[in-house]
């Protein structure tokens, strides 16, 4: 039995599992496992996980048909022997103090899971995010304002707390529900580590240009404990300000996940009914309504964005077409924004 399981799922990962996996074995906390569930792979990152697991025999491989990502972290978790998970992806890094400094918060505070900082790779650039105290007093809102509850990977969880395991009949936002579904099960005491310990190498958004109702299931469901989460804050005031950053953060998987996404390649009409169903939802409709509604004179809430309220009054109007054409024209312009 080790202190530390940690659980990497992999699909056609031959660039990039040995680079993570290398990270891994170069962590000063030793005391740990490793287990590669290769989710059905045919690219040969199945016999690089072999070949790695010969070298350590920290390493052990699980082969799988290919069921998804959620399965083979579920399958993962029933492998496990650690007091301790940790989920990494197969093309991220980790600092080599990674594993002891989560550990260590979670012994000196006797939390029930650690938090550090990241960074992430964007199309060669590196945004930093840092654990930052908005001065809320309020541990519910500050984890819904930081987005912490929606990333996986840079956290330390106790495996004997863990009650829930990721739901297989959704493609998009299953990582981000297991989070809050454990926090609501045990209302954890959060050990922060103030460092950026863990590296997120960003890849093409995991939506084709096909609409996928799978992928739109896991956005509505992360929705519904979005909002059972934001019950948990402290006051009226905390439970409206978190309650507002919920409904952006589905506004934001809608625009992002279908609206964007869908504008590349021509304009379709099976595209534009799919826009056309999104913004006539009378769920949408009523998350745009707490969007535009914002406490404006609050130094504690976020602010719209411009886009934001232009995607918001072309969805008010339902002008499908208006969307559809400033997505695309909005992915045309980043590439000249950067520059």
């Amino acid at each position: 039995m080790h202190e530390i399981s940690i659980i990497i799922p992999l699909y056609n990962k031959k660039q990039s599992i040995e680079s993570t996996v290398r990270s891994v074995l170069g962590q000063t906390f030793t005391d740990f496992e490793l287990l590669l569930i290769d989710d059905g792979s045919t690219d040969g990152s199945d016999r690089i996980c072999d070949e790695l697991a010969s070298e350590d025999r920290r390493i052990v491989t699980f082969h799988t048909d290919n069921h998804g990502v959620s399965a083979a972290r579920n399958l993962g978790l029933s492998k496990a022997t650690g007091r301790y998970i940790s989920f990494i992806d197969a093309d991220d890094r980790i600092d080599e103090t990674f594993l002891k400094k989560l550990h260590d918060a979670l012994i000196t505070t006797d939390a029930g899971m650690a938090v550090c900082g990241y960074y992430e790779i964007r199309k060669g650039k590196k945004y930093i995010h840092n654990i930052k105290n908005y001065g809320s007093n309020d541990a519910v809102y500050e984890l819904v304002r930081q987005d912490q509850l929606c990333i996986l990977w840079n956290k330390l969880f106790v495996r004997e707390k863990i009650r829930h395991l990721f739901d297989e009949s959704i493609s998009t936002c299953e990582d981000s529900i297991f989070c809050i579904r454990y926090f609501i099960d045990n209302d954890p005491e959060i050990a922060y580590v103030n460092e950026t310990l863990y590296g997120y190498i960003a890849g093409e958004c995991g939506l084709s240009s096909t609409f996928q109702k799978r992928s739109f299931d896991g956005i509505n469901k992360l929705l519904r404990i979005n909002l059972k989460l934001s019950g948990h804050a402290k006051d009226e005031r905390m439970r409206h300000l978190t309650l507002h950053h919920v409904c952006r953060v589905y506004y934001y998987g809608i625009y992002t996940y279908i609206f964007e996404n869908m504008s590349k390649g021509p304009m379709t009409a099976d595209k534009l009914a799919v826009i056309e169903d999104v913004i006539s939802d009378a769920k949408y409709q009523k998350i745009l309504r707490c969007i535009m509604r914002y406490p404006l004179k609050d130094r504690v809430a976020e602010k719209t964005s411009i886009g934001e309220y232009l995607y918001a009054i072309f969805s008010c109007f339902k002008m499908k077409r208006t969307i559809y054409v400033f997505s695309k024209v909005k992915r045309c312009l980043e590439p000249l924004k950067s520059r």
